[in-house]
């Protein structure tokens, strides 16, 4: 069955931000394929919301982004499900928490291989159908830890502040596709909870905390990215491509 409607893949599409943007991009009328490789309570909730909002629009797909034949299984599914793929939202990550002398070779990988490399691995096996498609669009979350400093957690800054460069060369090289190619600079933003549940995760002690203020007086919470990936993913925004949108309250700026 080919749709006539616009296909996405979410990745990480199960609750926090992920489920924002599934939601916004389930109202705009694009079917979508939720990924997520944890929290399978929040999956089930997720997709009886999706379906609330319209009906058959949306599956869920478990699969761990840093292994291609996962990610190769999930993009076959979405085609068998829906006929193809115009929009890929890289949103997966990990993000434990530790300090830079806590790290071990394991964890350091970990994180590497699912906040850039599955960014990178999606874009590979979606990419033919994304030629394909007349309204091509990779959209790549990023964050403000990316960017500015913040104490804690030297590992998951890194692999934020590579996702700038992977999109900018990604776009460059993907123009001639008609591809854009964007990333999204997200600050705090009000969620259930982070992905734990791994033996490196760890609260962040209040001393390397960093204060913040937010001019406009709230953090962003996960419709406000949602409502930016439909714009993004929209014919309006065919000429931006490789580059960043921060969406923190104004709180980099203080």
């Amino acid at each position: 069955m080919v749709v006539d409607k616009k296909v996405a893949i979410v990745t990480g599409g199960n609750k926090g931000v992920g489920r924002g943007i599934v939601y916004s991009l389930l109202k705009d009328g694009v079917y979508v394929c939720i990924c997520y490789n944890s929290s399978e309570d929040f999956a089930v909730e997720t997709l009886a919301e999706a379906n609330k909002i319209a009906e058959n629009h949306a599956f869920l797909y478990k699969c761990d982004v840093s292994q291609r034949n996962n990610v190769k299984a999930m993009v076959a599914e979405t085609i068998k499900q829906f006929g193809k793929i115009d929009i890929l939202v890289n949103n997966a990550a990990l993000q434990p928490n530790l300090p830079l002398g806590s790290y071990d070779t394991e964890t350091f990988k970990k994180i590497w291989d699912i906040n850039i490399g599955g960014y990178f691995l999606c874009v590979q096996e979606c990419l033919p159908y994304l030629k394909e498609s007349d309204c091509a669009r990779v959209i790549n979350i990023s964050s403000i830890h990316g960017k500015r400093p913040t104490v804690f957690d030297a590992g998951y800054a890194m692999t934020k502040s590579a996702i700038k460069m992977f999109t900018r060369e990604a776009a460059i090289e993907l123009a001639k596709y008609q591809i854009t190619v964007n990333y999204i600079t997200l600050g705090a933003c009000r969620i259930e909870r982070k992905t734990g549940n791994y033996k490196w995760h760890v609260y962040t002690p209040e001393k390397a905390r960093v204060k913040s203020s937010f001019p406009l007086g709230r953090i962003s919470n996960p419709k406000d990215v949602g409502d930016l990936i439909v714009y993004l993913s929209s014919g309006q925004s065919e000429i931006i491509t490789g580059t960043g949108i921060r969406i923190d309250g104004g709180s980099v700026l203080l």
